[in-house]
C-alpha cells in the first residue's frame, strides 16, 4: 500500500526502511504533518485528567499559572530533543544507541521507552472504554476496552504518513468540539465563580509542575520520532508552541473548569455529573484513539530498534497488542502512580543526550558498541534524584532528574577522558 500526503509518496515499506535509518532531506515535509500528528497524540485524555486532577487542590489562577510555566518548559525540552532528530534524521531510539551503546541503548533504554508506550496506549484504552460504558451501561468494560484497542492500532500500522491522514480529520474535529465543551461548561459555572473558586484541598506549585511536566514529558523525550520528518528548528518551534504549549494549556484550564464541580482525574465521571451527553464521550473516545495512534508507532519504533529482524508494522501491531493488555487490567485506575514513575525514569534519559551530543561531540553522533557505563550511571543517579524529590516534593522533580543527570555524566565523560 502506497500513501500520498503533502507531494511526498510512502509505503509501508519505506516507513520500515526509515524506522531504523536517517530520513533523506528530500523525504522531510517541514511542519505540518508533525504538528498534526503532535496534535492528535497530545489532545489526550490525560490532558483532561490532570487538569482535573490539578483543580481539586488549586484555585483556577494557580492552576492556569502552573499549567503555563510547565508547558512552556516542556517546550524548551521538546526543542533541545527534537532538534536531534531533525538535524541527524533519526528516531529516538537510534539516537540513545549512540549515547549508551549499542547494547544499552537497545536493551535497556528502548525497552524502557517502549513500556511507557505500552503503558500510555493502556491508559488511553482504558478511558476509551469507560466512555463508551457511559454511552452503553450494561456492556462489560473489559470487553470494550480491548476491541477498542485492537481497532486503535490500525493507521499506526501504516506508518507516519497515515497517521497525520488521520489527524488531518481527528484534530479540527476534536478541536471544535473541545471548544463546545467549554462553552457549556462556563455556562454552567460563571466567570466570576471561576476566579473565586477555592479547592476543599491543597496541591503546592511543586506538585502541580511535577503532574503537568510528567504528563508529556515521554513525549518530548521521544519527539525525535515526528521531528526527523521536519526541515529546521523553526518547524521544531511551531510544532512546540502550537502542538505542546497552547493545545495543552487550553485542555488543562478546561478540564479544570468543568471538574469545579467535582473534582476529580476521572473526566468521564465528571462529564456525567455534570450531564453530558453521548457526543461528549464521543469526543473522549475519539481524543483516545487520535493519541493511541502515535502511541502504538512510538512503541512500534522502539520494539524496531530491539527486534531489528522483524518489521516495524508487525512490531506496531504487537505494541497495540500489550497495551491493550496494559488496558484491560485496568492501568487507567493506577494513572497518577504511573505518570510519577514516567517522569522520574524517562526525563533523565534527556539530560545524558544533551550533554553526550551538544556538548561532548559538538552535534555530531559517534557509534558506540555494547554499554556506555557512565551514561547509564549517570541515567540511574537522575532518576534516584527524581524519586527523592517527588517523595519530599523539591522544586520539579523531571527538571532536577534532567539537571542531575546532565552534571553527573559531563563529569564521568571529563574523568574518564582524563584517565585515558
Amino acid at each position: 500500500m502506497i500513501l500520498k500526503l503533502g507531494g511526498v509518496n510512502m509505503s509501508i515499506d519505506r516507513e520500515n526502511q526509515l524506522s531504523t535509518s536517517r530520513v533523506p532531506d528530500n523525504e522531510r515535509v517541514g511542519w505540518k504533518a508533525p504538528l498534526f500528528n503532535m496534535l492528535g497524540s497530545n489532545i489526550a485524555i490525560s490532558e483532561l485528567m490532570v487538569g482535573g486532577t490539578l483543580i481539586a487542590g488549586m484555585t483556577f489562577k494557580e492552576m492556569l499559572l502552573t499549567s503555563f510555566i510547565g508547558n512552556i518548559l516542556l517546550v524548551f525540552i521538546l526543542a533541545i530533543q527534537g532538534y536531534m532528530g531533525s538535524k541527524e534524521g533519526l528516531n529516538t531510539y537510534v539516537l540513545a544507541e549512540s549515547v549508551f551503546g549499542e547494547k544499552g541503548g537497545k536493551f535497556i533504554i528502548s525497552s524502557i521507552l517502549a513500556i511507557s508506550s505500552f503503558g500510555w496506549f493502556g491508559i488511553q484504552t482504558g478511558v476509551a472504554g469507560l466512555s463508551v460504558q457511559k454511552i452503553f451501561p450494561n456492556i462489560n468494560l473489559t470487553l470494550a476496552t480491548i476491541v477498542l484497542g485492537l481497532l486503535m492500532m490500525v493507521f499506526a500500522v501504516f506508518g507516519f504518513k497515515a497517521m497525520a491522514k488521520f489527524n488531518y480529520v481527528a484534530v479540527p474535529a476534536l478541536i471544535i468540539l473541545m471548544a463546545w465543551g467549554v462553552f457549556k461548561a462556563t455556562s454552567i459555572n460563571s466567570f466570576d465563580s471561576i476566579l473565586s473558586y477555592t479547592p476543599s484541598e491543597t496541591i503546592s506549585l511543586g506538585e502541580g509542575l511535577n503532574m503537568v511536566i510528567g504528563l508529556i514529558i515521554v513525549g518530548a523525550v521521544i519527539s525525535p520520532d515526528q521531528l526527523r520528518f521536519t526541515k529546521g528548528l523553526k518547524d521544531i518551534i511551531i510544532i512546540g508552541v502550537v502542538g505542546f504549549a497552547i493545545i495543552s494549556v487550553f485542555q488543562q484550564a478546561a478540564a479544570g473548569i468543568l471538574a469545579m464541580n467535582s473534582p476529580s482525574w476521572d473526566i468521564t465521571q465528571v462529564l456525567a455529573d455534570l450531564g453530558f451527553g453521548t457526543i461528549a464521550f464521543l469526543i473522549l473516545l475519539l481524543a483516545s484513539w487520535s493519541t493511541n495512534v502515535g502511541n502504538a508507532y512510538s512503541g512500534g519504533l522502539a520494539l524496531k530498534n530491539i527486534f531489528s529482524n522483524v518489521s516495524r508494522d508487525n512490531l506496531t501491531l504487537i505494541a497495540g497488542v500489550i497495551g491493550t493488555i496494559f488496558a484491560a487490567t485496568g492501568i487507567i485506575f493506577k494513572f497518577e502512580n504511573f505518570l510519577s514513575l514516567l517522569s522520574n525514569t524517562v526525563a533523565p534519559m534527556a539530560g545524558v543526550m544533551w550533554i553526550d551530543y551538544y556538548i561532548i561531540n559538538k552535534q555530531k553522533l559517534i557509534k558506540r558498541t555494547n554499554i556506555n557505563f557512565n551514561a547509564l550511571i549517570s541515567w540511574i543517579i537522575g532518576s534516584i534524584v527524581s524519586f527523592i524529590s517527588t517523595k519530599y516534593n523539591l522544586f520539579i522533580p523531571p527538571i532536577n532528574g534532567i539537571f542531575i543527570s546532565a552534571i553527573i555524566y559531563y563529569g564521568l565523560m571529563k574523568i574518564s577522558v582524563k584517565d585515558s
